[in-house]
């Protein structure tokens, strides 16, 4: 992972998967730019992530990914904070108060509004912010994006149609944008499984009980577990891999 090191990252949602790949990018040399809507996450990130509650190597942006001027913004400031953007990790997405348990025909159009406003058209206005950032920067219009997809980005799950609608939407539009910026930018994706995470936690707030998972690994992933893997599409490791979405998901039946 020596690439890493002096890269600019930028990187969507601070809490869970996101902040362990800024742990991880941080411990391997790369200056961050963290946005999450979270002004206490960010803060609580760059503690945890150094030790101290300011660190030259970490920029911070409270941003809103469902507001393409939001996004945008932070984008600009990045480049001018760091002279370049070379990569990023879109971490960012949210569930619905009936994540699990309600059908699609009791969902209310608020809810449906709000998931593909945050995990869909957020995912574009920082997909699209960050291509431009990194074909016209320092960078030479070389680097790669990694977005966060799902399992249910992959495969159907009863009672969480909204939410898998925006996750298999993220999965296209991986696909696609890898085929407009190559070869020069690299566009990936990874679907987690069950992964031990606050959203994972709010699931299990809404649904009252931890839903059993079919896998050949028999317990939750870890938001390390997905940042390793992050990681290695960020890296020049992966340079020959663009379009891919991963699966990390501890072998979940077909």
């Amino acid at each position: 992972m020596d690439s890493l090191k002096g890269k600019v990252i930028a990187i969507t949602g601070v809490r869970g998967i996101g902040l362990a790949v800024a742990r991880q990018l941080h411990a391997h040399g790369a200056l961050l730019s963290l946005a999450d809507i979270s002004t206490e996450c960010l803060t609580n990130a760059v503690s945890e992530i150094t030790g101290r509650s300011e660190d030259s190597t970490i920029m911070t942006t409270p941003v809103d990914v469902s507001s393409s001027s939001s996004v945008n913004a932070w984008i600009t400031e990045t480049v001018s904070r760091f002279g370049r953007l070379d990569g990023a990790a879109n971490m960012a997405g949210v569930i619905g108060k009936q994540h699990g348990v309600g059908k699609l025909t009791d969902l209310e159009d608020d809810e449906w509004d709000m998931l593909m406003r945050v995990n869909l058209s957020g995912m574009m206005y920082c997909l699209r912010a960050e291509l431009r950032a990194i074909a016209d920067s320092a960078s030479g219009g070389k680097g790669s994006i990694v977005n966060a997809a799902s399992i249910q980005g992959l495969r159907g799950f009863p009672l969480h149609a909204a939410y898998s609608a925006t996750k298999h939407g993220i999965v296209g539009l991986t696909r696609s944008v890898a085929k407009e910026v190559g070869p020069g930018i690299r566009v990936n994706a990874v679907a987690p499984g069950a992964i031990q995470t606050p959203l994972l936690d709010q699931a299990t707030g809404i649904q009252g009980q931890v839903t059993d998972t079919p896998t050949a690994i028999s317990r939750l992933g870890t938001p390390d577990e997905i940042a390793q893997t992050v990681l290695f599409l960020l890296s020049d490791a992966a340079s020959y891999t663009t379009g891919a979405v991963y699966n990390v998901d501890g072998g979940w039946d077909p």
